[in-house]
């Protein structure tokens, strides 16, 4: 399970930077975000930068809950779908095609799941953390600033946002972020 929640957040990171690079400003909001609710904020960002912005959100009035993206795996729980491959291959004389096909299995087995993998993580934050909404935020000096937010009782993107600007533009990129989820903008 928790291998599983780091490649989600991988690909959501991964995912989240790739749709901002070269963007203009956009912005999205399908319903507000209540100030009160439980939120988890997943930060792609140095830790004082992180610091910054998780006070910012508890001083708007939000429930932050202390989630790192950590939380959900451990380093025995990383791996690279790709080291079956090179350690499969060690000191084989002989069939590569069954080893091929094991490979292929092992991927297809993880890329095929990765949507259920996601749904229960989500519920996972949803019941054990009383989370309402998972918020993903870049902060980066390059590419700009992003971030999203996800109801998780429905799993509906709910707030999306990019900006041309970084987190160098200091707090008020921050409290803009929370004007516009919460529909203040």
């Amino acid at each position: 399970m928790k291998a599983k929640a780091v490649i989600l957040i991988v690909s959501l990171s991964i995912a989240g930077g790739i749709s901002c690079m070269g963007a203009k400003s956009v912005r999205f909001l399908a319903r507000p975000i209540p100030v009160n609710a439980g939120i988890a904020i997943i930060i792609d960002a140095p830790n004082k930068v992180k610091n910054v912005v998780m006070a910012r959100f508890l001083e708007k009035g939000f429930d932050v809950k202390a989630i790192n993206a950590s939380d959900f795996y451990s380093m025995n729980d990383v791996f690279d779908i790709r080291d079956f491959k090179k350690v499969s291959y060690i000191g084989q004389d002989g069939d590569f095609l069954s080893l091929e096909k094991t490979y292929n299995s092992l991927y297809k087995m993880h890329f095929y799941n990765y949507e259920i993998n996601k749904l229960e993580m989500f519920g996972e934050m949803r019941n054990k953390w009383n989370i309402q909404y998972l918020v993903l935020l870049s902060l980066h000096d390059r590419g700009g600033a992003w971030g999203r937010a996800i109801d998780l009782r429905t799993n509906d993107i709910v707030w999306i946002d990019n900006r041309g600007i970084s987190f160098g533009a200091g707090t008020g990129l921050i409290d803009s972020f929370i004007d516009s989820m919460t529909g203040k903008k």
